[in-house]
Protein backbone atom coordinates (compact mmCIF):
# COMPACT_ATOMS: atom_id res chain seq x y z
CA UNK A 1 0.00 0.00 0.00
CA UNK A 2 1.07 3.62 -0.43
CA UNK A 3 0.80 6.67 1.73
CA UNK A 4 -1.82 9.28 0.88
CA UNK A 5 -0.26 12.24 -0.88
CA UNK A 6 -0.44 14.45 2.20
CA UNK A 7 1.40 11.88 4.32
CA UNK A 8 4.00 11.31 1.60
CA UNK A 9 4.66 15.03 1.32
CA UNK A 10 5.02 15.25 5.09
CA UNK A 11 7.43 12.33 5.08
CA UNK A 12 9.68 14.11 2.63
CA UNK A 13 9.45 17.65 3.93
CA UNK A 14 9.52 17.00 7.65
CA UNK A 15 12.43 14.59 7.83
CA UNK A 16 14.17 13.83 4.60
CA UNK A 17 14.55 17.37 3.36
CA UNK A 18 15.83 18.93 6.54
CA UNK A 19 19.23 19.93 5.24
CA UNK A 20 20.42 21.02 8.66
CA UNK A 21 20.11 17.43 9.86
CA UNK A 22 22.27 16.31 6.97
CA UNK A 23 24.91 18.97 6.60
CA UNK A 24 25.68 20.36 10.05
CA UNK A 25 27.65 18.89 12.91
CA UNK A 26 30.00 15.96 13.32
CA UNK A 27 29.63 12.48 11.90
CA UNK A 28 27.91 11.45 15.11
CA UNK A 29 25.43 14.28 14.77
CA UNK A 30 24.90 13.37 11.13
CA UNK A 31 24.27 9.75 12.01
CA UNK A 32 22.23 10.15 15.17
CA UNK A 33 20.23 13.19 14.09
CA UNK A 34 19.37 11.79 10.69
CA UNK A 35 18.45 8.34 11.96
CA UNK A 36 16.21 9.68 14.69
CA UNK A 37 14.48 11.93 12.17
CA UNK A 38 13.90 9.06 9.78
CA UNK A 39 12.76 6.73 12.56
CA UNK A 40 10.08 9.23 13.56
CA UNK A 41 8.49 9.12 10.09
CA UNK A 42 5.26 7.18 9.46
CA UNK A 43 5.85 3.50 8.68
CA UNK A 44 5.74 2.59 5.01
CA UNK A 45 4.08 -0.80 5.06
CA UNK A 46 4.24 -2.55 1.71
CA UNK A 47 3.12 -5.69 0.02
CA UNK A 48 5.38 -7.37 -2.52
CA UNK A 49 3.69 -5.31 -5.22
CA UNK A 50 3.54 -1.71 -4.06
CA UNK A 51 5.33 0.40 -1.50
CA UNK A 52 7.88 3.18 -1.62
CA UNK A 53 11.58 2.35 -1.97
CA UNK A 54 13.67 4.76 0.10
CA UNK A 55 17.06 5.47 -1.41
CA UNK A 56 19.99 7.06 0.45
CA UNK A 57 22.52 8.58 -1.95
CA UNK A 58 25.89 10.14 -1.18
CA UNK A 59 27.01 11.72 -4.46
CA UNK A 60 25.05 14.85 -5.28
CA UNK A 61 25.62 18.13 -7.08
CA UNK A 62 23.62 21.33 -6.44
CA UNK A 63 23.81 22.07 -10.17
CA UNK A 64 21.89 18.92 -11.13
CA UNK A 65 19.19 19.09 -13.77
CA UNK A 66 16.88 16.48 -15.27
CA UNK A 67 18.40 16.71 -18.74
CA UNK A 68 19.91 13.33 -19.69
CA UNK A 69 22.05 14.93 -22.39
CA UNK A 70 24.05 17.02 -19.92
CA UNK A 71 23.91 14.95 -16.70
CA UNK A 72 27.51 14.51 -15.53
CA UNK A 73 27.58 13.42 -11.90
CA UNK A 74 25.50 13.22 -8.76
CA UNK A 75 22.26 11.46 -7.93
CA UNK A 76 20.61 12.78 -11.09
CA UNK A 77 22.52 10.15 -13.09
CA UNK A 78 20.51 7.45 -11.34
CA UNK A 79 17.34 9.46 -11.89
CA UNK A 80 18.03 9.63 -15.64
CA UNK A 81 17.78 5.83 -15.82
CA UNK A 82 14.46 5.85 -14.01
CA UNK A 83 12.42 8.49 -15.86
CA UNK A 84 14.01 8.20 -19.32
CA UNK A 85 14.90 5.22 -21.50
CA UNK A 86 17.40 4.71 -24.34
CA UNK A 87 16.89 3.01 -27.68
CA UNK A 88 19.31 0.24 -26.72
CA UNK A 89 19.83 -1.74 -23.50
CA UNK A 90 23.23 -2.92 -22.27
CA UNK A 91 23.57 -6.17 -20.37
CA UNK A 92 26.03 -6.99 -17.59
CA UNK A 93 27.94 -9.06 -20.15
CA UNK A 94 28.23 -5.98 -22.37
CA UNK A 95 25.91 -7.39 -24.98
CA UNK A 96 23.47 -4.93 -26.51
CA UNK A 97 19.75 -5.48 -27.00
CA UNK A 98 16.80 -3.44 -28.32
CA UNK A 99 14.87 -1.39 -25.75
CA UNK A 100 12.69 1.50 -26.97
CA UNK A 101 13.71 0.25 -30.39
CA UNK A 102 12.27 -3.23 -30.90
CA UNK A 103 14.99 -3.88 -33.48
CA UNK A 104 17.82 -2.05 -35.25
CA UNK A 105 20.44 -2.75 -37.91
CA UNK A 106 23.36 -1.25 -39.78
CA UNK A 107 22.87 -1.40 -43.55
CA UNK A 108 25.33 -3.75 -45.22
CA UNK A 109 26.08 -1.38 -48.09
CA UNK A 110 25.23 2.14 -46.93
CA UNK A 111 26.28 4.06 -43.84
CA UNK A 112 22.79 4.00 -42.38
CA UNK A 113 21.55 2.75 -39.03
CA UNK A 114 17.81 2.03 -38.89
CA UNK A 115 15.87 1.84 -35.61
CA UNK A 116 12.37 0.37 -35.55
CA UNK A 117 10.49 1.76 -32.54
CA UNK A 118 8.05 -0.06 -30.31
CA UNK A 119 4.48 0.99 -31.07
CA UNK A 120 3.07 0.75 -27.56
CA UNK A 121 5.29 3.25 -25.75
CA UNK A 122 3.84 6.37 -24.14
CA UNK A 123 5.35 9.39 -22.50
CA UNK A 124 4.42 10.33 -18.96
CA UNK A 125 1.91 12.89 -20.29
CA UNK A 126 0.09 10.13 -22.21
CA UNK A 127 1.34 11.05 -25.69
CA UNK A 128 2.82 8.27 -27.86
CA UNK A 129 6.52 7.88 -28.53
CA UNK A 130 7.20 8.50 -32.22
CA UNK A 131 10.16 8.89 -34.51
CA UNK A 132 10.03 12.69 -34.19
CA UNK A 133 10.80 12.40 -30.47
CA UNK A 134 13.82 10.22 -31.18
CA UNK A 135 15.05 12.60 -33.89
CA UNK A 136 14.63 15.53 -31.51
CA UNK A 137 16.46 13.76 -28.66
CA UNK A 138 19.38 12.62 -30.82
CA UNK A 139 19.63 16.05 -32.47
CA UNK A 140 20.20 17.60 -29.05
CA UNK A 141 23.14 15.27 -28.43
CA UNK A 142 25.04 16.71 -31.40
CA UNK A 143 23.91 20.33 -30.95
CA UNK A 144 26.87 22.36 -29.73
CA UNK A 145 24.56 24.77 -27.90
CA UNK A 146 23.17 21.98 -25.71
CA UNK A 147 26.60 20.97 -24.44
CA UNK A 148 25.94 17.23 -24.32
CA UNK A 149 28.83 15.16 -22.99
CA UNK A 150 28.40 12.68 -25.86
CA UNK A 151 28.69 15.30 -28.60
CA UNK A 152 32.40 14.73 -29.19
CA UNK A 153 31.73 11.02 -29.65
CA UNK A 154 28.75 11.41 -31.97
CA UNK A 155 29.38 14.54 -34.04
CA UNK A 156 31.79 12.73 -36.36
CA UNK A 157 29.05 10.24 -37.21
CA UNK A 158 25.97 12.40 -37.67
CA UNK A 159 24.39 15.80 -37.11
CA UNK A 160 20.82 17.00 -36.87
CA UNK A 161 20.39 16.93 -40.64
CA UNK A 162 21.45 13.26 -40.74
CA UNK A 163 18.40 12.12 -38.79
CA UNK A 164 15.30 10.99 -40.66
CA UNK A 165 11.88 10.07 -39.33
CA UNK A 166 11.08 7.67 -42.18
CA UNK A 167 7.63 7.10 -40.67
CA UNK A 168 6.11 7.38 -37.19
CA UNK A 169 8.03 4.36 -35.94
CA UNK A 170 11.19 4.26 -38.04
CA UNK A 171 14.31 6.38 -37.52
CA UNK A 172 17.20 6.38 -39.97
CA UNK A 173 20.62 7.83 -39.13
CA UNK A 174 22.52 8.70 -42.33
CA UNK A 175 26.09 8.74 -41.11
CA UNK A 176 29.13 10.69 -42.24
CA UNK A 177 31.21 7.60 -41.54
CA UNK A 178 30.52 3.92 -40.99
CA UNK A 179 30.12 3.99 -37.22
CA UNK A 180 30.14 0.29 -36.43
CA UNK A 181 29.62 0.84 -32.70
CA UNK A 182 26.84 3.43 -32.67
CA UNK A 183 24.49 1.19 -30.70
CA UNK A 184 26.90 1.23 -27.77
CA UNK A 185 26.84 4.97 -26.92
CA UNK A 186 23.09 4.94 -27.61
CA UNK A 187 22.72 2.64 -24.60
CA UNK A 188 24.00 5.25 -22.14
CA UNK A 189 21.82 7.22 -19.75
CA UNK A 190 22.72 10.42 -21.64
CA UNK A 191 20.73 9.19 -24.63
CA UNK A 192 17.40 8.81 -22.82
CA UNK A 193 14.60 9.83 -25.17
CA UNK A 194 12.67 12.97 -24.22
CA UNK A 195 9.51 14.43 -25.69
CA UNK A 196 10.04 16.57 -28.78
CA UNK A 197 10.18 20.29 -28.02
CA UNK A 198 10.94 19.89 -24.31
CA UNK A 199 14.14 21.20 -22.73
CA UNK A 200 14.51 19.49 -19.33
CA UNK A 201 15.60 21.68 -16.44
CA UNK A 202 15.28 21.34 -12.66
CA UNK A 203 11.53 21.90 -13.04
CA UNK A 204 9.67 18.55 -12.74
CA UNK A 205 7.18 19.72 -15.38
CA UNK A 206 9.96 19.56 -17.98
CA UNK A 207 10.98 15.95 -17.26
CA UNK A 208 8.73 13.92 -19.56
CA UNK A 209 10.15 10.50 -20.31
CA UNK A 210 8.90 6.99 -21.03
CA UNK A 211 10.33 5.24 -17.97
CA UNK A 212 8.50 3.04 -15.50
CA UNK A 213 8.42 5.94 -13.04
CA UNK A 214 7.58 9.60 -13.55
CA UNK A 215 8.97 12.52 -11.60
CA UNK A 216 7.04 13.89 -8.65
CA UNK A 217 9.55 16.25 -7.03
CA UNK A 218 13.17 17.32 -7.56
CA UNK A 219 15.46 19.37 -5.35
CA UNK A 220 18.92 19.62 -6.99
CA UNK A 221 21.64 18.22 -4.76
CA UNK A 222 19.11 17.25 -2.09
CA UNK A 223 16.39 14.82 -3.14
CA UNK A 224 14.04 13.51 -5.78
CA UNK A 225 10.84 11.50 -5.74
CA UNK A 226 9.24 9.43 -8.50
CA UNK A 227 5.93 7.58 -8.69
CA UNK A 228 4.62 4.64 -10.69
CA UNK A 229 3.74 5.39 -14.32
CA UNK A 230 0.48 3.54 -14.93
CA UNK A 231 0.90 3.73 -18.69
CA UNK A 232 4.29 2.02 -18.86
CA UNK A 233 4.72 -0.21 -21.90
CA UNK A 234 5.92 -3.30 -20.04
CA UNK A 235 3.05 -5.19 -18.47
CA UNK A 236 3.24 -5.58 -14.68
CA UNK A 237 6.12 -3.11 -14.33
CA UNK A 238 7.03 -1.38 -12.10
CA UNK A 239 6.39 -3.35 -8.93
CA UNK A 240 6.93 -0.37 -6.65
CA UNK A 241 4.56 2.56 -6.20
CA UNK A 242 7.50 4.94 -6.12
CA UNK A 243 11.06 5.75 -5.10
CA UNK A 244 12.22 8.51 -2.74
CA UNK A 245 15.90 9.48 -2.94
CA UNK A 246 17.61 11.68 -0.37
CA UNK A 247 21.18 12.88 -0.07
CA UNK A 248 22.90 11.39 2.99
CA UNK A 249 26.43 12.84 2.84
CA UNK A 250 27.68 11.17 6.01
CA UNK A 251 28.71 7.59 5.26
CA UNK A 252 28.10 6.31 8.81
CA UNK A 253 24.57 7.67 8.74
CA UNK A 254 23.98 6.14 5.34
CA UNK A 255 25.16 2.70 6.44
CA UNK A 256 23.19 2.76 9.68
CA UNK A 257 20.13 3.83 7.72
CA UNK A 258 20.12 0.77 5.48
CA UNK A 259 20.96 -1.65 8.29
CA UNK A 260 18.13 -0.32 10.45
CA UNK A 261 15.68 -0.32 7.57
CA UNK A 262 15.20 3.45 7.66
CA UNK A 263 16.20 3.34 3.99
CA UNK A 264 15.99 0.38 1.64
CA UNK A 265 18.92 1.07 -0.68
CA UNK A 266 22.20 3.00 -0.56
CA UNK A 267 24.82 3.75 -3.19
CA UNK A 268 28.43 2.49 -2.79
CA UNK A 269 30.34 2.95 0.46
CA UNK A 270 33.96 2.28 1.43
CA UNK A 271 35.12 -1.20 0.53
CA UNK A 272 36.02 -2.03 4.14
CA UNK A 273 32.40 -1.39 5.05
CA UNK A 274 31.18 -3.37 2.02
CA UNK A 275 32.92 -6.46 3.38
CA UNK A 276 31.32 -5.94 6.78
CA UNK A 277 27.89 -5.43 5.24
CA UNK A 278 28.26 -8.62 3.18
CA UNK A 279 28.26 -10.57 6.45
CA UNK A 280 25.30 -8.71 7.95
CA UNK A 281 22.06 -10.75 7.74
CA UNK A 282 19.95 -7.56 7.71
CA UNK A 283 21.25 -6.43 4.32
CA UNK A 284 22.58 -7.76 1.04
CA UNK A 285 25.28 -6.30 -1.16
CA UNK A 286 24.65 -6.35 -4.90
CA UNK A 287 27.77 -5.84 -7.04
CA UNK A 288 28.06 -4.87 -10.67
CA UNK A 289 31.49 -6.36 -11.56
CA UNK A 290 34.12 -4.31 -13.40
CA UNK A 291 31.65 -1.46 -13.63
CA UNK A 292 33.92 1.48 -12.89
CA UNK A 293 37.42 2.76 -12.29
CA UNK A 294 38.88 5.47 -10.11
CA UNK A 295 41.81 7.40 -11.46
CA UNK A 296 44.34 10.15 -10.84
CA UNK A 297 44.42 12.74 -13.61
CA UNK A 298 47.46 14.89 -14.43
CA UNK A 299 47.38 17.79 -16.91
CA UNK A 300 50.03 17.53 -19.65
CA UNK A 301 50.15 21.31 -20.01
CA UNK A 302 51.49 21.75 -16.48
CA UNK A 303 55.10 21.05 -15.50
CA UNK A 304 56.48 18.52 -14.72
CA UNK A 305 53.66 16.46 -16.30
CA UNK A 306 54.45 17.88 -19.75
CA UNK A 307 57.35 15.42 -19.99
CA UNK A 308 56.28 11.90 -20.96
CA UNK A 309 59.21 10.48 -18.98
CA UNK A 310 57.80 12.02 -15.81
CA UNK A 311 54.34 10.66 -16.52
CA UNK A 312 55.80 7.23 -17.21
CA UNK A 313 57.87 7.39 -14.02
CA UNK A 314 54.80 8.12 -11.93
CA UNK A 315 53.01 5.16 -13.51
CA UNK A 316 55.93 2.84 -12.77
CA UNK A 317 56.08 4.02 -9.15
CA UNK A 318 52.46 3.16 -8.34
CA UNK A 319 51.78 0.04 -6.27
CA UNK A 320 48.48 -1.02 -7.82
CA UNK A 321 48.12 -4.17 -5.75
CA UNK A 322 48.50 -2.11 -2.58
CA UNK A 323 45.78 0.27 -3.74
CA UNK A 324 43.42 -2.57 -4.68
CA UNK A 325 43.95 -4.43 -1.41
CA UNK A 326 44.10 -1.41 0.92
CA UNK A 327 41.61 1.03 -0.53
CA UNK A 328 39.22 -1.39 -2.22
CA UNK A 329 39.69 -4.56 -0.13
CA UNK A 330 40.52 -6.61 -3.20
CA UNK A 331 37.05 -6.04 -4.69
CA UNK A 332 38.30 -5.60 -8.23
CA UNK A 333 41.24 -6.25 -10.53
CA UNK A 334 44.40 -4.25 -11.23
CA UNK A 335 45.00 -2.68 -14.62
CA UNK A 336 48.12 -0.96 -16.07
CA UNK A 337 46.29 2.33 -16.70
CA UNK A 338 44.12 0.81 -19.43
CA UNK A 339 40.60 2.33 -19.37
CA UNK A 340 39.10 -1.14 -19.89
CA UNK A 341 38.99 -4.05 -17.46
CA UNK A 342 41.09 -7.15 -18.15
CA UNK A 343 38.96 -9.66 -19.98
CA UNK A 344 37.54 -7.13 -22.40
CA UNK A 345 38.20 -8.37 -25.96
CA UNK A 346 40.13 -5.19 -26.76
CA UNK A 347 42.27 -5.14 -23.60
CA UNK A 348 45.99 -5.17 -24.60
CA UNK A 349 47.09 -8.04 -22.38
CA UNK A 350 50.74 -7.72 -23.41
CA UNK A 351 51.04 -4.72 -21.07
CA UNK A 352 51.01 -7.00 -18.05
CA UNK A 353 49.50 -5.99 -14.74
CA UNK A 354 51.42 -2.76 -14.14
CA UNK A 355 53.70 -4.11 -11.41
CA UNK A 356 55.58 -1.46 -9.41
CA UNK A 357 59.10 -0.63 -10.64
CA UNK A 358 60.82 1.88 -8.33
CA UNK A 359 64.30 1.66 -9.98
CA UNK A 360 62.72 2.19 -13.40
CA UNK A 361 60.79 5.20 -12.10
CA UNK A 362 63.93 6.79 -10.60
CA UNK A 363 65.84 6.25 -13.81
CA UNK A 364 63.20 8.01 -15.91
CA UNK A 365 62.99 10.94 -13.48
CA UNK A 366 66.77 11.37 -13.64
CA UNK A 367 66.66 11.30 -17.44
CA UNK A 368 63.96 13.99 -17.34
CA UNK A 369 66.20 16.24 -15.21
CA UNK A 370 64.81 15.35 -11.78
CA UNK A 371 67.51 13.23 -10.09
CA UNK A 372 66.16 14.28 -6.69
CA UNK A 373 62.57 13.49 -7.56
CA UNK A 374 59.51 15.70 -7.97
CA UNK A 375 56.74 17.04 -5.81
CA UNK A 376 53.16 18.11 -6.51
CA UNK A 377 49.76 18.51 -4.87
CA UNK A 378 46.97 16.06 -5.61
CA UNK A 379 43.42 17.33 -5.13
CA UNK A 380 40.70 15.01 -3.92
CA UNK A 381 37.54 15.17 -1.82
CA UNK A 382 35.53 13.06 0.65
CA UNK A 383 32.50 13.45 -1.60
CA UNK A 384 32.54 9.73 -2.51
CA UNK A 385 33.90 6.61 -0.77
CA UNK A 386 37.58 5.92 -1.38
CA UNK A 387 38.46 9.24 -3.01
CA UNK A 388 40.67 10.40 -0.16
CA UNK A 389 42.05 6.93 0.60
CA UNK A 390 43.04 6.49 -3.05
CA UNK A 391 44.98 9.77 -3.03
CA UNK A 392 46.70 9.02 0.28
CA UNK A 393 47.65 5.45 -0.66
CA UNK A 394 48.87 6.60 -4.07
CA UNK A 395 51.06 9.23 -2.38
CA UNK A 396 52.58 6.65 -0.04
CA UNK A 397 53.21 4.13 -2.81
CA UNK A 398 55.16 6.53 -5.06
CA UNK A 399 57.24 8.04 -2.23
CA UNK A 400 60.13 5.51 -2.55
CA UNK A 401 60.70 6.75 -6.12
CA UNK A 402 61.27 10.30 -4.87
CA UNK A 403 57.80 11.43 -5.86
CA UNK A 404 56.49 13.59 -3.03
CA UNK A 405 52.74 14.13 -3.16
CA UNK A 406 50.77 16.44 -0.89
CA UNK A 407 47.11 15.46 -0.68
CA UNK A 408 44.64 18.36 -0.56
CA UNK A 409 41.13 17.42 0.57
CA UNK A 410 38.75 19.84 -1.13
CA UNK A 411 35.27 20.43 0.35
CA UNK A 412 32.70 18.04 -1.05
CA UNK A 413 30.17 20.79 -1.78
CA UNK A 414 32.36 22.51 -4.39
CA UNK A 415 34.75 19.81 -5.68
CA UNK A 416 32.87 19.01 -8.90
CA UNK A 417 32.34 22.69 -9.73
CA UNK A 418 35.71 24.16 -8.74
CA UNK A 419 38.35 21.42 -9.00
CA UNK A 420 37.23 18.67 -11.36
CA UNK A 421 38.77 19.17 -14.84
CA UNK A 422 39.83 22.71 -13.83
CA UNK A 423 42.84 21.91 -11.60
CA UNK A 424 46.06 20.30 -12.95
CA UNK A 425 45.58 17.25 -10.71
CA UNK A 426 42.38 15.64 -9.46
CA UNK A 427 40.75 12.34 -8.59
CA UNK A 428 37.82 11.20 -10.71
CA UNK A 429 35.89 8.08 -11.67
CA UNK A 430 34.63 6.65 -14.93
CA UNK A 431 32.02 4.02 -15.63
CA UNK A 432 33.02 1.19 -17.93
CA UNK A 433 32.75 1.92 -21.66
CA UNK A 434 33.74 0.19 -24.87
CA UNK A 435 37.23 0.88 -26.22
CA UNK A 436 36.26 3.69 -28.57
CA UNK A 437 34.11 5.56 -26.09
CA UNK A 438 36.63 5.17 -23.26
CA UNK A 439 39.33 6.69 -25.44
CA UNK A 440 36.98 9.35 -26.79
CA UNK A 441 35.77 10.47 -23.38
CA UNK A 442 38.92 11.10 -21.39
CA UNK A 443 41.80 11.15 -23.86
CA UNK A 444 40.93 12.21 -27.43
CA UNK A 445 40.86 15.85 -28.48
CA UNK A 446 37.46 17.50 -28.68
CA UNK A 447 35.66 16.22 -25.60
CA UNK A 448 35.42 18.45 -22.51
CA UNK A 449 36.54 15.61 -20.25
CA UNK A 450 39.79 15.20 -22.18
CA UNK A 451 40.70 18.80 -21.34
CA UNK A 452 41.40 17.58 -17.84
CA UNK A 453 44.59 15.90 -19.04
CA UNK A 454 45.16 17.49 -22.48
CA UNK A 455 46.75 14.31 -23.81
CA UNK A 456 45.73 14.59 -27.45
CA UNK A 457 46.73 18.18 -28.18
CA UNK A 458 47.63 17.45 -31.81
CA UNK A 459 44.48 15.42 -32.46
CA UNK A 460 46.37 12.34 -33.67
CA UNK A 461 44.66 10.00 -31.22
CA UNK A 462 41.27 11.33 -32.31
CA UNK A 463 42.18 10.75 -35.95
CA UNK A 464 43.39 7.21 -35.23
CA UNK A 465 40.38 6.02 -33.21
CA UNK A 466 38.01 7.53 -35.77
CA UNK A 467 39.71 5.38 -38.41
CA UNK A 468 39.37 2.35 -36.15
CA UNK A 469 35.67 3.05 -35.73
CA UNK A 470 34.94 2.65 -39.44
CA UNK A 471 37.18 -0.40 -39.93
CA UNK A 472 35.04 -3.23 -41.31
CA UNK A 473 37.45 -6.05 -40.46
CA UNK A 474 36.74 -6.95 -36.78
CA UNK A 475 40.20 -8.42 -36.18
CA UNK A 476 41.97 -5.37 -37.61
CA UNK A 477 39.64 -3.05 -35.71
CA UNK A 478 40.45 -4.82 -32.43
CA UNK A 479 44.19 -4.49 -33.04
CA UNK A 480 43.82 -0.79 -33.82
CA UNK A 481 42.04 -0.12 -30.55
CA UNK A 482 44.60 -2.18 -28.65
CA UNK A 483 47.32 0.01 -30.13
CA UNK A 484 45.51 3.18 -29.05
CA UNK A 485 44.93 1.75 -25.57
CA UNK A 486 48.62 0.88 -25.23
CA UNK A 487 49.54 4.46 -26.08
CA UNK A 488 47.31 6.07 -23.46
CA UNK A 489 48.28 3.46 -20.87
CA UNK A 490 52.00 4.12 -21.34
CA UNK A 491 52.06 7.83 -22.11
CA UNK A 492 49.01 9.64 -20.75
CA UNK A 493 48.74 11.42 -17.44
CA UNK A 494 45.90 9.19 -16.27
CA UNK A 495 46.69 6.60 -13.61
CA UNK A 496 44.03 3.87 -13.44
CA UNK A 497 45.19 1.39 -10.78
CA UNK A 498 42.22 -0.98 -10.96
CA UNK A 499 38.70 -1.69 -12.13
CA UNK A 500 36.09 -2.19 -9.42
CA UNK A 501 32.62 -3.45 -8.80
CA UNK A 502 29.90 -0.94 -7.97
CA UNK A 503 28.53 -2.31 -4.73
CA UNK A 504 25.05 -1.16 -3.78
CA UNK A 505 23.55 -2.29 -0.47
CA UNK A 506 19.89 -3.17 0.02
CA UNK A 507 17.96 -3.87 3.18
CA UNK A 508 16.52 -7.39 3.16
CA UNK A 509 13.04 -5.87 2.80
CA UNK A 510 14.00 -4.81 -0.75
CA UNK A 511 13.71 -7.71 -3.16
CA UNK A 512 14.79 -8.24 -6.75
CA UNK A 513 17.97 -7.96 -8.81
CA UNK A 514 19.10 -4.35 -9.19
CA UNK A 515 21.52 -5.22 -11.99
CA UNK A 516 19.36 -7.51 -14.05
CA UNK A 517 21.08 -5.57 -16.78
CA UNK A 518 23.77 -2.93 -16.64
CA UNK A 519 21.89 0.04 -18.10
CA UNK A 520 19.22 1.08 -17.57
CA UNK A 521 19.47 -0.31 -14.04
CA UNK A 522 16.51 -2.46 -13.01
CA UNK A 523 14.91 -0.19 -10.41
CA UNK A 524 11.56 -0.99 -11.98
CA UNK A 525 11.93 -4.68 -11.04
CA UNK A 526 12.63 -4.11 -7.34
CA UNK A 527 9.91 -4.77 -4.78
CA UNK A 528 9.42 -4.44 -1.03
CA UNK A 529 8.30 -7.04 1.43
CA UNK A 530 5.59 -6.04 3.89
Amino acid sequence: MTLPDDQTDAFLSDAWLDRRQLLLGSAAAGAGGLLSAIASCPALAAEKRGGILRYGFGDTNPGEKMDPATAANGASIELMQIIYEPLVRRGKDWKFSPWLAESYELDKNENVWTFHLRRDVKFHDGSPLTAKDVVYSLSRLVDEKVGASLRARLKGSFDGNSLEAADDYTVKIHMFRRDTMLDQPLSRYNTGIIKAGIVPTADPATAIGTGAFKIKSFEPGQSWQVERFAGYWQQGVPLLDGIQCINIPDQSAKVQSVVSGAVDLIDPVDSVIVKQLAANPKVRVEPLPNAMSWGIFLDHKVKPFDDVRVRRAIKLAVDRKLILDTVYQGLGVTTPDVPLPPGDPMFPSDLGDGAQDIPGAKKLLAEAGFPNGIEFTLYTSPILPGMVDLAVTFAESVKPAGIRVTVNQWPAATYWDQVWIKYPTFVDYNYRRNAHDALDLAFAKGTPYASGVNFDLDGKLREFIDKALVESDPAKQTEMYKEALRKVALESGVIIPCFLSRNFTLNKSAQGELFKWEMPAAYSLLSKEA
